[in-house]
């Protein structure tokens, strides 16, 4: 842990730090319905199955995850629909707070931790707020509940034993999103459940382990002071932290993880950024920024100018320069070191300007359409008041991609049903209860359903107007197992004209395709997705009613049962699954290392595949068998593929709504399309697995616009 255990002097725990030790889950795990460690008398973790009762629902705990800060964490459900949760679970052990001072932290735990921001806007940018905050009447502890699991996700502390000193470059986009929560942070105003309104606040417990790392890079922020400080035992105070602190305790986390340690190794104390020596791997932009964000030089006024600091900063991949040889006075040695490496470093700086000058020309080329879009949903003046419904084809895409969490644990619907705060203005998805085609609800019903999200705008009626929002399109795909691997013997890619083969019944054994092939019988499933169904006759069986008819014949399992069958199968060490191969919407396959997206071969062209990679380099290739894609990041959509057609399944996704002016449609079809084709808007669809209509830079990061 990064604090000493303020436990340990209360508790004679053989680690000195019951809050961590294993024993206290030893004994639950062992002693059914054990309360305190057999060994100290600490308190023991919760049990599996344990259940916890709350105002919002009920919650119960199905695996202890780790401890972190002055708590525990542990994994669980909400009793009522399933849907995951992280549970943090806080102490007031007896022998550490009398009753009295016990039920205060209660009562101020319940008031802190049911804060929300204004409005009952959730927030966006990575900073984990309590969904409920519970205080146990006739026990010791609290418990603070978050919706979904980035919670769970592995620590930064937990990363840097792991992973050692993170790159430059991966230092400075922690740096920008970091600064970005505390941005929002810093200038929210939030309620209080009694309704008293707080404005703004700072996080005051920011460290390697209150910063959460998921598998798409992002970094969440979690355990604000304002709750955590409260389970600190007597005699501890804690004046109520400023944002200021929080600039210096950033820059305490990256200098650790730029270092790559956060202990010296020959005793327990941190290291000392006013070491110079600590610095030589830094390269000089990023060691300057960080001397002011520690207050070493003139400190940042706020998180926002930290931001802006950080954003100007020249790239970081030219060679460093010696750390200065002291940090007293303000120049720190400077003028000494200009006529040392001036000149050399002058020359040095005039090549590297006008290699990132052709390079920046060039990102310039590929992002200049998406930057002239309107920046972000605030930048819209076309937004009014009002409520408008719409819906989408039933099990589509837009149904998968308004259930998905883009930046936080807020889904897509909840920041598209009302994107600006400062507009009544309502945007209301309707899933559709019954099979009917939305084309026909909007003509029929535009009360109803003001407009339609789909992909099936081939031969729309006069009456009917379509406006492109994004590209979706369907992924081939089979299991990724090592020991039979089916990828590499075909090479991952597989021919549209081998496509019809295998889901007309054609072939019945992958050696029929190709001797080469392993001698494996072809398991074909057609998901059940009406859309990616009609989608799949047309493109590659052509229409064709003969082909249509005997495709028809093949088995049918939903694309998430065929991805969990797959997956199950590798966990218990079978290769039942060896043989499948399916297809999918891109929203619901793009992500999924388990299985393998083959490339699709159109006649004689070369082949073509959806996803790109990130190599080392920065650049972006198409995927292979080769990759291991559940240990890199997230791949990325092939945009220009889907922009220039040659992805063979691809095709637009598209707002559908009335060509009448007399009806609602007419106006809130455009208003929507127009929120979804700002930046921000193309960023959100491509975080879900959409493909967005120009290239977005990778380093792009939102706007704090959302409400």
């Amino acid at each position: 842990m990064s604090i000493t255990d303020p436990y340990a002097r209360s508790y004679r725990c053989w680690q000195n730090a019951p809050l961590s030790c294993d024993r206290p889950l030893k004994t639950a795990e062992e002693v059914p319905n054990a309360k305190f460690c057999l060994e100290c008398g600490f308190p023991a973790t919760l049990p599996k199955q344990a259940e916890i009762r709350g105002s919002r629902d009920i919650y119960r705990i199905t695996e202890f995850v780790r401890s972190q800060g002055m708590g525990r964490l542990y994994k669980g459900v909400q009793v009522s629909d399933g849907k995951p949760v992280v549970i943090k679970e806080y102490l007031l052990p007896s022998r550490d707070f009398n009753a009295e001072e016990a039920e205060q932290r209660k009562a101020k735990f319940t008031q802190i931790a049911g804060m929300s921001p204004v409005n009952n806007q959730s927030p966006d940018f990575r900073l984990l707020m309590p969904w409920e905050a519970i205080a146990d009447r006739q026990g010791d502890r609290c418990y603070l509940i978050t919706l979904g699991n980035i919670a769970a996700a592995p620590n930064l502390s937990q990363v840097l034993q792991q992973n050692g000193a993170m790159p430059p470059e991966r230092v400075r986009d922690l740096l920008a999103q970091v600064l970005q929560t505390l941005q929002f942070l810093h200038a929210q105003k939030f309620r209080l459940p009694s309704g008293q309104v707080r404005e703004g606040m700072a996080h005051g417990n920011l460290s390697l382990e209150s910063l959460i790392a998921t598998e798409n890079s992002y970094i969440y922020t979690c355990d604000l002071a304002a709750w955590e400080r409260l389970f600190d035992p007597p005699p501890n105070t804690f004046p109520i932290p400023e944002p200021a602190q929080d600039l210096v305790a950033l820059g305490h986390v990256a200098f650790y993880l730029g270092l790559g340690r956060d202990r010296e190794p020959t005793s327990e104390r941190s290291p000392d950024p006013r070491d110079v020596q600590l610095w030589s791997k830094t390269d000089p932009a990023l060691r300057e920024f960080l001397y002011h964000l520690l207050g070493l030089e003139t400190p940042f006024p706020s998180a926002e100018a930290a931001r802006q600091a950080l954003l100007q900063l020249p790239s970081g991949k030219m060679a460093t320069t010696a750390a200065p040889s002291t940090f007293e006075g303000k120049s720190f040695g400077r003028r000494q070191l200009l006529w040392l490496v001036g000149l050399p470093l002058l020359l040095l700086g005039g090549l590297l300007w006008l290699v990132r000058s052709q390079s920046n020309r060039e990102q310039g080329d590929d992002f200049a359409e998406f930057q002239r879009l309107v920046p972000s949903f605030n930048d819209l003046n076309t937004i009014q008041a009002g409520k408008y419904p719409y819906t989408a084809e039933r099990d589509s895409t837009w149904t998968t991609v308004v259930g998905k969490r883009p930046l936080s644990d807020r889904p897509l619907n909840d920041i598209l049903t009302r994107p600006r705060a400062d507009i009544a203005a309502s945007f209301i998805y309707t899933k559709p209860k019954v099979p009917v085609s939305p084309l026909k609800t909007i003509t029929e019903q535009n009360n109803q359903a003001n407009f339609a999200i789909t992909s099936l705008i081939d031969k729309l009626p006069p009456s009917l107007n379509s406006e492109q929002i994004a590209y979706d399109g369907l992924l081939v795909f089979v299991p990724a197992y090592k020991a039979q691997n089916l990828p590499a013997a075909l090479q991952g890619k597989i021919s549209l004209d081998d496509l019809r083969k295998i889901f007309t019944g054609q072939v019945k054994n992958w050696q029929d395709l190709n001797p080469n092939l392993p001698n494996l019988t072809i398991k074909p499933y057609r998901p059940l997705e009406p859309e990616a169904l009609q989608l799949f006759e047309k493109i590659v069986l052509n229409n064709d009613p003969e082909a249509i008819a005997k495709f028809r014949q093949i088995k049918q399992r939903s694309t998430f049962q065929t991805l969990r069958a797959i997956d199950f199968a590798e966990q218990q060490g079978q290769q039942l699954e060896a043989g499948t191969i399916s297809f999918g919407t891109l929203v619901q396959t793009w992500d999924q290392c388990k299985v393998f997206p083959l490339a699709l071969v159109q006649g004689n062209a070369p082949p073509v595949q959806a996803l790109l990679r990130e190599t080392t380099d920065n650049k972006l290739v198409p995927i292979t068998p080769a990759d291991n894609l559940c240990q890199e990041k997230k791949p990325f959509p092939n945009v220009a593929a889907y922009r220039q057609s040659t992805y063979p399944l691809g095709f637009p996704l598209a707002i559908v709504y009335p060509n009448d002016n007399s009806l609602p449609g007419f106006k809130s079809a455009p208003m929507f399309a127009d929120l979804l084709k700002t930046r921000d808007g193309q960023f959100l669809l491509q975080q879900t697995g959409i493909v967005p209509l120009q290239p977005i830079p990778r380093d792009y990061q939102p706007s704090m616009s959302f409400p």
